[in-house]
């Protein structure tokens, strides 16, 4: 076709395209309705508006703008009319339209969000500043693009009160999670965790590898976080909501167009601030000094490569190298007037730094509700997660538990990965010459050079071949979900009703290689255990709402709910193995036994009541009221009652606010007051009842009494008092919330010791014998102090402050080790509190170190000595004894806690920061003591600074070979105490959002952004340990201590959000 004719063709298109358009406009003209066709941009940059929501006033036509801002609607053809425009964020636009067109609107944004925030309180939902409860909100946005396993690990510094610690960086290890401190002590210590309405289970259960139930629910699937703090907001939960309840809400489809997203990083990790340790050179030195001031020769040689060069083994890259991950996640959404819905999709494979460590989850997610009529309306909310944990036994791993305290015995026992790094000498090779592993036997690496019969047994394995043929997994099958009918019975009431299930199925298993490490001495060990955690709940609730007089609003729900939970565990340890080619519990082996075999149910029936009543949303009222019945309690104790109250006024609502010139800069203020009792479902199972185990005895089948029953013992319940306020300045571009908390804890239920001649299992009987409580402030800071043109920073900064105390025991509470006694619960001290002998350092004269005992008497000890301890004088002195010598250093919970989050945006680029701080704590730095150990062991480069000459003033005592005491490694002493303050750059993200104008992407991607990212950058902190957020024993009441963990991570990543 010649230019001319396809000139005149394209001349004829557009021509007949302009009349049709013409014909329409007229027609439509003189027609009873007409389309009103429009743009809504942001008034400040220009940007197009999707989701804004239109509507005509007083004719009920309603339209949304599209992916370009775009809108069109139907309305009368009878000018002007009125059209409402509004969307969250924005001032609500009212404007007046004179004829049809196309027009362009623009919005103003506001700071305006406090109203529009509503808290989801489990079973209600409530405006913010209608609410008079402590509540934290976390949404999606703080969430999202972060490499983690589990959200919780996510939530550090984002709102006051809420404690997180990564206490390792073992891939899915179960963070410390606290609200408002520790509640209880032999109980459970987790926060109640609700999500869509149903209770999950929390804790660690994946053995030698980390496994947090939490993990199972994709952190991209969430919309908001509320964390429920005081009696008031949390009572509603009765006996489970001691320590806090936090309700997940996932994510739901927006009317409008089907929203298609995905989201994906890819990450790469390196081990953070690894402790310093000797080369090969001056380990050789340190060794042979410490044998000669034993009195011993020279045993430990240098020795070289084929190559000529001299060995220099780090264990640590053995160890440890950078560990590449990736995550994706899809989702689709969108709504109509009768359905809602929300599919997704998350594939997550990451490896840590920590080599043969991996986490392998796929999740996805069906969230869908149908409106069938006017009255009834139906929904499920389900998720199925497959996570696969894998790793070596890192002795970072705390026992498993279900929401009660943990305790850590893997740190020194089997000879963890962790502790390997630190003590294998540096001057023996991982492999001999021909390549094989450099081993002695089944339990010791190669000696090398270095002379077995006077430096005696290197009790330490070759790290890399144990790595290589040991095998850790845990993998988790988990569902959860509820299904729920709503049916609407008047105008102002609805019957609901839940059902929900998690269906949590767990299987460990463990190979011990036999041929070297810990499977050697039972020549090689399988072990497979199965778990099954169900927990199935029925919620039925009438909801009542009415406004009267327009002053008057009132809600009433009354509710009925049973929850029943079982847990269901068995399984097998196979040892002695027949074929050293089988690594897995299907091989041939001679012996088996049963191992974690349990079966264990309780149930709680509860009725529950909440009412909320507010006249002019100025005085508000909330009350709840709960009565739990519980299986595991005696038949007099069974049911509690639970109760909580609020009072708020909002202050800024009274005419006389309104009057006065404080209204040109406070926006808006509320005051609010709550108290309740809640109480501690978490007691176990059976804890009153008297209990037997089955056994066998010489092929007979026996019964041994387990436990003595108390039909006396009820309820842990706490008592929690509020007073707070939230405040608003400056046309609510800046936000101030605050609270004094103070949690008074009884009946607390603890091993009460009985007479030996009562034959009673253990010599206790459980009983409500403890007191304590917790009191501190909350302040959370948050607005934009800065938006200039194209510039904005938003900043959040929250603060907390915890005073823990117990006020009454039956007796300490400890736990006793031939390692030493770190944590000491005492009354008038803060549980778990720091224990350590005290020291007053080397004696300059000698350079022996030099402990302070119970009498207030100065001891000091030498290794060769005889006696080995003496006073100062040189007089015989009685042996430190750990319990005894003992004094509390200070509280392991820290005095002051927050978070500073910063997110700066200009034009396409977003920059966030976030730090959080830590102050007032103490730390028991047991990875020193091992560092110091003159043992075999290998030493920190500090131990260069040890006294070696009369009269000088050091902290590292003379060595001497063998010395395991005067370092602080057989029982703890105050040379290893430090202070655990720091500030830490936890998140640090440089984003931007891709422009979307160009031909190719217009209409087909809806937004585009691209990121880099960086996690754990740096701390500010005096002590000398690897990381000061850390706790070797997870979340538990023995906090504070570190000894051979391995380090936190360092982690970049990049990655993309496409919407579609």
């Amino acid at each position: 076709m010649s230019k001319a004719k396809n000139y005149l063709f394209m001349h004829h298109i557009k021509s007949g395209f302009i009349t049709l358009v013409f014909l329409l406009f007229t027609s439509q003209l003189f027609s009873q309705e007409t389309t009103l066709f429009g743009i809504v941009k942001d008034a400040k940059n220009n940007a197009v508006l999707e989701g804004v929501n239109v509507v005509m006033k007083g004719g009920g036509a309603v339209a949304n703008t599209n992916v370009l801002g775009e809108f069109s609607i139907q309305v009368p053809n009878k000018f002007p009319l009125s059209l409402t425009f509004s969307y969250l964020g924005y001032s609500i636009l009212e404007l007046n339209v004179n004829e049809p067109g196309v027009i362009t609107v623009l919005l103003e944004p506001e700071y305006k969000e406090l109203n529009e925030v509503m808290v989801v309180s489990g079973y209600t939902v409530q405006k913010k500043s209608e609410f008079s409860g402590a509540v934290s909100k976390i949404g999606s946005e703080e969430l999202l693009n972060r490499p983690a396993s589990s959200f919780d690990q996510l939530l550090g510094g984002r709102a006051a009160g809420i404690e997180i610690l990564q206490p390792s960086n073992i891939l899915n290890n179960t963070p410390i999670l606290r609200i408002r401190g520790i509640n209880s002590i032999t109980s459970g210590i987790f926060p109640l965790v609700v999500v869509d309405g149903v209770t999950v289970f929390v804790g660690s259960i994946g053995g030698f590898v980390g496994n947090n139930p939490l993990s199972d629910i994709n952190p991209s699937d969430i919309q908001t976080i509320d964390v429920l703090k005081d009696a008031s907001a949390a009572a509603i939960f009765g006996s489970r909501a001691a320590n806090g309840v936090m309700v997940i809400t996932t994510k739901k489809g927006k009317k409008g167009r089907v929203k298609i997203n995905y989201d994906s990083w890819v990450s790469r990790s390196t081990p953070y601030n690894l402790p310093e340790l000797l080369n090969a050179e001056d380990y050789v030195t340190i060794k042979n000094e410490a044998m000669v001031n034993s009195g011993r020769a020279p045993g430990y040689f240098l020795m070289k490569n084929p190559d000529g060069s001299t060995v220099n083994t780090s264990w640590y890259d053995v160890a440890y190298r950078p560990g590449w991950s990736h995550n994706h996640n899809f989702n689709v959404s969108g709504a109509n007037n009768s359905t809602n819905y929300f599919f997704s999709f998350g594939y997550t494979d990451q490896n840590n730094f920590i080599r043969y460590n991996s986490f392998e989850r796929y999740s996805t997610r069906l969230n869908i509700d149908n409106q069938i009529n006017d009255y009834i309306k139906i929904g499920a909310n389900l998720s199925y997660s497959n996570g696969l944990n894998k790793g070596p036994n890192t002795g970072a791993i705390a026992s498993n538990t279900l929401a009660s305290s943990s305790y850590n015995s893997e740190y020194i026992t089997n000879e963890p990965l962790a502790r390997m790094t630190f003590v294998l000498p540096p001057n023996v090779p991982v492999y001999n010459a021909d390549g094989s592993y450099s081993i002695q036997n089944g339990n010791s690496v190669g000696y090398g050079l270095n002379n077995p019969s006077t430096i005696g047994t290197i009790n330490a394995y070759n790290l890399a071949l144990v790595q290589k043929l040991d095998v850790n997994t845990s993998e988790n099958n988990t569902f959860l979900g509820n299904v729920f009918a709503e049916w609407k019975i008047l105008n102002n009431l609805t019957f609901r009703t839940s059902y929900g299930l998690n269906n949590l199925q767990v299987q460990n298993k463990s190979f011990l290689n036999p041929l070297h490490g810990g499977g050697a001495s039972a020549n090689g060990s399988a072990t497979n255990v199965f778990s099954k955690y169900y927990r199935a709940d029925w919620v039925n609730t009438l909801n009542y709402n009415k406004a009267f007089a327009d002053v008057h609003n009132l809600g009433l729900l009354v509710g009925y709910e049973r929850i029943h939970t079982t847990i269901d565990s068995w399984g097998a340890q196979r040892t002695n193995i027949t074929d050293p080619d089988y690594s897995n519990y299907q091989g041939g082996f001679v012996n088996i036994a049963p191992i974690g075999n349990v079966y264990s149910e309780n149930a709680l029936l509860s009725y529950f009541s909440n009412l909320t009543y507010d006249f002019d949303r100025r005085y508000l009222l909330s009350f709840n009221f709960r009565r739990d019945g519980l299986s595991a309690l005696s038949a007099g104790n069974k049911y509690g009652n639970f109760l909580g109250g609020s009072l708020g006024w909002n202050v800024s609502r009274e005419s006389f606010f309104q009057e006065s010139s404080l209204r040109n800069w406070v926006s808006n203020l509320k005051l609010r007051a709550s108290y309740g009792i809640v109480g501690n479902s978490e007691i176990g199972d059976y804890p009153a009842i008297g209990a037997y185990t089955s056994s066998t005895y010489g092929g007979s089948a026996t019964l041994n009494y387990a436990q003595a029953g108390n039909p006396d013992l009820k309820w842990e319940t706490s008592t929690k008092l509020d007073l707070g306020f939230d405040l608003t300045l400056f046309n609510d571009r800046l936000g101030i919330e605050f609270d004094y908390y103070k949690n008074l804890i009884d009946d607390l239920i603890l091993k009460a010791p009985q007479a030996l001649s009562t034959g009673i299992p253990g010599g206790f009987i459980n009983a409500n014998v403890g007191s304590m409580y917790n009191e501190g402030v909350e302040l959370g800071i948050y607005g934009v102090p800065v938006q200039k043109g194209d510039f904005k920073w938003d900043l959040n900064f929250n603060m907390a402050t915890l005073t823990n105390k117990v006020t009454s025991l039956v007796s300490d509470v400890y736990v006793p080790s031939i390692f030493g006694v770190q944590n000491m619960t005492r009354v008038g001290y803060s549980i778990g509190s720091i224990f350590a002998v005290p020291t007053v350092g080397v004696n300059p004269d000698n350079g022996l170190m030099v402990f302070v005992n119970s009498e207030g008497r100065e001891v000091q000890y030498n290794h060769i000595g005889s006696p080995r301890w003496t006073y100062l004088d040189g007089t015989a002195a009685p042996a430190i004894d750990n319990y005894k010598d003992g004094v509390i250093q200070g509280p392991s919970l820290p005095k002051l806690f927050g978070g500073i989050n910063n997110r700066f945006t200009y034009k396409n680029f977003d920059l966030d920061v976030n730090f959080t701080y830590v102050m007032g704590n103490k730390l028991y730095n047991g990875t020193r003591a091992t560092n110091s150990d003159q043992r075999y062991f290998n030493n920190g480069t500090f131990i260069k600074e040890r006294w070696t000459t009369p009269g000088q003033k050091t902290e590292i005592q003379k060595l001497y070979y063998g010395d395991n005491v005067s370092a602080g490694f057989s029982f703890s002493a105050t040379s290893k105490v430090e202070n655990g303050d720091y500030l830490k750059l936890k998140n640090i993200a440089l984003g931007y959002k891709i422009p979307l104008k160009a031909r190719y992407f217009n209409g087909k991607i809806s937004s585009a952004r691209v990121y880099f990212q960086a996690s754990n950058v740096f701390t500010l902190t005096k002590y000398r340990g690897s990381d000061p957020e850390v706790s070797i024993n997870g979340n538990s009441i023995h906090s504070g201590k570190d000894q051979n963990v391995p380090p936190n991570a360092q982690v970049m990543s990049v990655g993309l959000n496409v919407g579609f």
